[in-house]
């Protein structure tokens, strides 16, 4: 198994759990991968990567039962944001506009643009605006590259209960790391894999592993860090060159006073925040997450929060800031992803076992891409490919 997310945990317990012997390899020294939750000096709990499980994600929720841990609703919601700034929504027209992107949606032609379809209807220009901001920064691409149904599914608009879980997302992928016990192998990049029929022998960290099959639990935009000899068979050469990745970054902002939940989405800029109830009443923390290259640029995160915690300042002047304990991840700058989720990406079928070679991760899934949910469900789907195939 290499890589020790969502994906590859979730595939490493199905496969343990039947009586096979596996071994985790993981680059970073925690679990996880993009879901990683961090508790603030004052308590807060935030989610630095992954963070709100969307409806219909039943695969996440399993592990959230069976680990008998608790979900925080928040009290805010992730599809109603109230948009600031840009050329101004009409009071009714926002509704109005998510109404005729509905109807349009119900008989789009695959692979059509986001873009494509917005530009197409004669929405009011405020609103049309404003949902083009929120599809962009919920998919972390522009729309010119996110598929139109993203506008029903990852930035829907709506007034559904998108919680985390209680404590932090990052604690599913803990118990099951505690349940695979010294099967997981921390600070171990896999730099080298050499296979030759049903040899394969696997180096990280400067040790070699012999094995009988090879779970690639790791994002498209990294697996040019892993030498194959001979390459990688060329059905997933190609499925890998075709994922597409967005980009995105988050702020977490410590507050002085604990304000009422709010979601407020900063049309121009392309980034949102949230304040949200956790275990005991509103955190003392306004989160903000901005997607699309295009986003961060505007913002300069290469070069730290300064931009963005002065545009925070001006977007939220209701908040008590205490911008000095801020912290910030850039998810670009992160060397075992380089990026955040995935925008563009071919279907399951691309991602079928090549020689000792099976593939997951949420961009191998068709439903719940970019999701925790899809991870998880895509590490089953390969555990099931190999206990098929033996």
């Amino acid at each position: 198994m290499v890589g020790a997310g969502f994906a590859g945990l979730a595939a490493a317990d199905a496969l343990a759990s039947a009586g096979v012997d596996v071994v985790v390899l993981e680059a970073r020294d925690r679990v996880g991968g993009r879901v990683w939750s961090r508790e603030l000096e004052n308590g807060a709990v935030v989610e630095m990567g992954a963070e709100f499980i969307l409806p219909g994600n039943n695969t996440l929720l399993s592990y959230v039962d069976r680990f008998g841990l608790e979900l925080w609703g928040k009290d805010m919601l992730y599809g109603d944001r109230d948009p600031r700034g840009g050329i101004g929504v009409e009071p009714g027209s926002m509704q109005q506009a998510i109404a005729e992107i509905d109807e349009a949606l119900q008989d789009i032609e695959p692979g059509r643009s986001a873009a494509e379809l917005l530009d197409s209807l004669p929405l009011d220009p405020g609103a049309a605006e404003a949902i083009r901001s929120r599809l962009e920064v919920s998919s972390a691409a522009t729309a010119e590259r996110v598929e139109a149904t993203a506008l029903s599914g990852l930035a829907a608009h709506s007034a559904d209960i998108c919680p985390s879980i209680a404590g932090g997302n990052q604690r599913v992928a803990l118990a099951l790391a505690a349940e695979l016990g010294s099967a997981i192998h921390l600070s171990s990049p896999v730099d080298r894999i050499s296979w030759n029929g049903d040899a394969v022998i696997v180096t990280a960290a400067g040790s070699e592993t012999p094995v009988d099959r090879v779970v690639l639990a790791v994002p498209a935009s990294v697996l040019d860090g892993i030498e194959f000899d001979p390459p990688l068979p060329g059905s997933l050469r190609a499925a890998y060159a075709a994922v597409g990745y967005g980009n995105a970054a988050k702020l977490f902002v410590p507050l002085a006073e604990r304000p009422p939940p709010s979601a407020v989405l900063s049309v121009p800029e392309r980034y949102w925040t949230w304040t949200a109830t956790g275990a005991d009443g509103v955190q003392p923390v306004v989160n903000a997450f901005a997607g699309s290259a295009p986003a961060l640029a505007r913002l300069q995160v290469t070069e730290g929060p300064g931009t963005w915690l002065a545009s925070l300042g001006q977007l939220r002047p209701d908040l008590a800031l205490l911008p000095d304990d801020a912290v910030f991840k850039n998810w670009d700058a992160d060397p075992w992803v380089r990026a955040a989720y995935s925008s563009e990406r071919p279907s399951t079928s691309a991602w079928a076992p090549a020689g000792p070679f099976h593939a997951c991760g949420e961009h191998t899934c068709d439903g719940n891409a970019a999701l925790m949910d899809g991870a998880l469900a895509s590490g089953r789907r390969v555990a099931q490919e190999i206990l098929d195939a033996d």
